[in-house]
């Protein structure tokens, strides 16, 4: 497996089409203080649910670069006493809102969301953001990205999934990809990244196949 891999993000634009100019400040609040303390995963996901209206299942792996975010909701959830309701994502996608307020009724049913980037990726055997990239363009679903990935070789770590895949669960995907007969080794590797300021152990993956 691939050692230490460095992203540098260089344009992060992740936002709602409707979102307004409170939650939006809310946000650059959050990820501010975030970068500031080098927040571990679960503290960005606890400033966030403190200092956010509400929160979307759908926003918290992008916005937070959060790897495992229905486990870390479910270990907060009964500590903030959260409030849930079911929304959909751009017209097709299921989930649900979090909020520590009670009153839900003024959150909207639906979101649409975009997100542009413009990573640099490195890792020690060279790899670049060039072949994940590559893959994005050619196909649109994230499991067959996924799926592509590993038949041309490559290592897929959570982070790479998120970016360039569009996988908010890669896990789930890769469980799913498992079911089809597809053999993926599971391991570790430690990622840097310029967002959140902090070096950590993330998933990463690879197919035995190839």
């Amino acid at each position: 497996m691939t050692g230490k891999i460095d992203y540098q993000i260089e344009k992060y634009s992740f936002t709602e089409i409707a979102e307004s100019a409170r939650l939006a400040q809310q946000w650059r609040d959050v990820l501010e203080e975030c970068r500031q303390l080098q927040a571990g995963a679960e503290e960005r996901l606890r400033i966030a649910l403190l200092n956010v209206d509400y929160v979307t299942s759908f926003e918290l792996p992008f916005r937070l670069l959060l790897t495992r975010a229905p486990q870390l909701i479910a270990g907060v959830r009964e500590e903030f006493q959260l409030g849930q309701k079911n929304v959909l994502f751009n017209g097709k996608r299921f989930g649900c809102v979090y909020s520590v307020k009670t009153d839900l009724s003024e959150i909207p049913d639906e979101f649409q969301y975009r997100l542009a980037t413009r990573i640099r990726r490195a890792d020690s055997t060279g790899t670049t953001a060039a072949p994940y990239q590559q893959i994005a363009k050619e196909v649109k679903a994230p499991r067959e990205r996924l799926k592509l990935a590993f038949e041309s070789g490559l290592e897929v770590t959570a982070l790479d999934g998120l970016f360039w895949f569009g996988s908010q669960r890669i896990a789930a995907d890769i469980q799913r990809l498992r079911k089809t007969g597809m053999v993926i080794a599971t391991a570790e590797t430690e990622v840097f990244d310029n967002v959140t300021g902090t070096t950590r152990l993330i998933p990463v993956y690879r197919s035995n196949n190839h």
